[in-house]
C-alpha cells in the first residue's frame, strides 16, 4: 500500500507493551491482525442470529489509526488518532430476521458471510468519518454442530479502492475475502475489487483442531471481567492510552509518589545474596526483597482497566537498559526486564499514581536504573495481588535506609 493504510482497532484488546512485533515483516493487515491476535471481540453465528460472547452489555472503545510501510526514519510505524468511538457491539445485530434465510443445510461459510454483511452494513455510519467501505478483519472456525460460526474480531480496514487492488495483488492467499455475493465472486477478484464489493478479510478459517484459540477468549473475559465493571476506571484508562502516545517526545517521566526508598548498604553489603522482587498489585508497590529483607521499596504502575498483568511467580530471562522501544504505542522502555517469555516486563514509565499500563510493570526512573543493576537473569519475580509481608526476615532493622533522590527531569534534556 503506498499510503499508511488506516484502521479502526479496538484498544482494549492490545497486548502489553513488550511484545516482540517487526514492523516491515509483513503487510500492514497481517501486522494489525498480529496486533490484534488475543482480541477477546467473539460472536456465536448461528440460525437465531449473532451472540456476542465476550462483552454484550458494554461498548468497546475503538480508536482510529495509521499502520506506515513507507515511513521515514525516526517516524513512527503506528500512528494514532485522537479519534476513537464506543460500539456497543450487541447492538450491531439487533435485527435477527437478517438470518432467517439461513437453514440447517447452509455451511459455516455461509453464516460467517451473512455475519458479515450485517456487520457491514451497520458500520455505515457517518460518524466515523470514512467514504469508503468499513471492512472488518475477522478469523473463524465452524462451530461444533457443522452448523454455525464462531468468530473472532480483529479490527477493521478503513479501506481505499487503490489499496484494495494492491492488496489483492500482493498478499498469494496470505488471508481470504468475503465477498457480498458469490456471482461477484465468479466474475473474478479484480472486477469485486473494483465494484468494493468486498465484505470482509478473513486470516485464516481455524480447524476444529485450532479450537483453544476461541475457548481461550472465555479465559480472557473472565481474566477481566472485574476491570471491565469500573467504568469510571475505563474512561481513566482510555485517557492514559491516548497521552502515552506522546510519550516518545520527551525525555522525562512522571513520578506522582516520589516515596521511592533503597537501603543502600544492604545491597552493598549482599551483592550476591538471595534476592527476588515481589510486586504487589492491590498497594501498587513492587520490593526488592535481600537475604528476606526488603531493600528497595518502590511504587509502580501495573495494568489499567480491561489490561491484566499476570499474577504468579516468574524469572528474567531478558534485560536491556536502553534501546528498547514499544512498536504499537511508540514509548520507550528503559531498563527494560522480561518476565519468562511474556509480552510483560519491567521498565521505566509514568507512574500517574494508578494502574494505567498495558500490562508491563512500570518503575519511578528513579529506581528502574538501581534494581536493574541489582537483577540478573534468571531473578524471580512474583506478581501477587496482595503480598504478605510476613514473610520477611524481620529481626535486623531497617536503619541504614536511603531514601533515592528523585531528581525532577526537563524535558528539554
Amino acid at each position: 500500500m503506498s499510503s499508511p493504510a488506516k484502521f479502526l482497532g479496538p484498544v482494549d484488546e492490545l497486548p502489553a507493551e513488550g511484545i516482540d512485533l517487526e514492523p516491515g515483516k509483513q503487510s500492514e493487515v497481517d501486522f494489525c491482525a498480529a496486533m490484534f491476535s488475543d482480541s477477546s471481540i467473539g460472536f456465536d453465528v448461528n440460525i437465531d442470529g449473532v451472540t456476542v460472547v465476550s462483552n454484550p452489555h458494554e461498548a468497546e472503545a475503538f480508536q482510529r489509526f495509521e499502520i506506515n510501510e513507507n515511513r521515514k526514519e525516526g517516524e513512527p510505524y503506528v500512528r494514532w488518532s485522537d479519534d476513537a468511538f464506543d460500539i456497543h457491539m450487541q447492538g450491531l445485530f439487533h435485527d435477527r430476521n437478517a438470518f432467517n434465510t439461513l437453514s440447517d443445510a447452509s455451511e459455516p461459510e455461509d453464516f460467517v458471510r451473512r455475519f458479515l454483511e450485517v456487520l457491514s452494513s451497520s458500520l455505515d455510519d457517518p460518524a466515523i468519518g470514512h467514504d469508503g467501505p468499513t471492512v472488518p478483519l475477522i478469523r473463524w472456525q465452524p462451530g461444533e454442530d457443522g452448523n454455525s460460526a464462531r468468530v473472532q474480531l480483529l479490527g477493521f480496514l478503513l479501506a481505499e479502492e487503490n489499496q484494495f487492488e494492491q492488496l489483492c495483488n500482493e498478499q498469494n492467499h496470505q488471508f481470504g475475502f468475503i465477498f457480498e455475493d458469490a456471482e461477484v465472486q465468479a466474475h473474478g477478484l479484480r472486477e469485486a475489487v473494483t465494484a468494493l464489493a468486498l465484505l470482509g478479510i478473513t486470516l485464516g478459517a481455524t480447524t476444529q483442531a485450532e479450537a483453544g484459540l476461541f475457548k481461550n477468549l472465555k479465559k480472557q473475559r473472565e481474566a477481566r471481567a472485574e476491570k471491565i465493571a469500573q467504568m469510571q476506571a475505563v474512561q481513566r484508562a482510555q485517557q492514559a492510552a491516548i497521552q502515552q502516545q506522546a510519550q516518545q517526545a520527551r525525555s522525562g517521566w512522571r513520578d506522582v509518589h516520589q516515596d521511592a526508598y533503597v537501603n543502600q548498604a544492604l545491597l552493598d553489603a549482599n551483592k550476591d545474596g538471595e534476592k527476588k522482587i515481589v510486586v504487589d498489585i492491590a498497594r501498587q508497590r513492587a520490593y526488592m526483597i535481600v537475604d528476606g529483607q526488603i531493600a528497595i521499596d518502590t511504587a509502580v504502575s501495573t495494568a489499567r482497566a480491561n489490561k491484566h498483568t499476570p499474577r504468579g511467580t516468574f524469572k528474567i530471562t531478558e534485560r536491556i537498559a536502553q534501546g528498547k522501544t514499544s512498536t504499537i504505542y511508540g514509548c520507550e522502555m528503559p531498563y527494560w526486564q522480561r518476565l519468562d517469555q511474556s509480552a510483560i516486563g519491567l521498565h521505566i514509565g509514568d507512574l500517574p499514581g494508578y494502574p494505567a499500563s498495558a500490562g508491563c510493570i512500570r518503575l519511578p526512573y528513579s529506581i528502574a536504573p538501581v534494581i536493574f543493576a541489582n537483577s540478573h537473569s534468571g531473578l524471580e519475580v512474583k506478581v501477587v495481588d496482595n503480598w504478605d509481608q510476613q514473610e520477611l526476615h524481620q529481626g535486623t532493622q531497617q536503619q541504614d535506609i536511603l531514601v533515592a533522590q528523585v531528581v525532577k527531569q526537563d524535558s528539554n534534556s
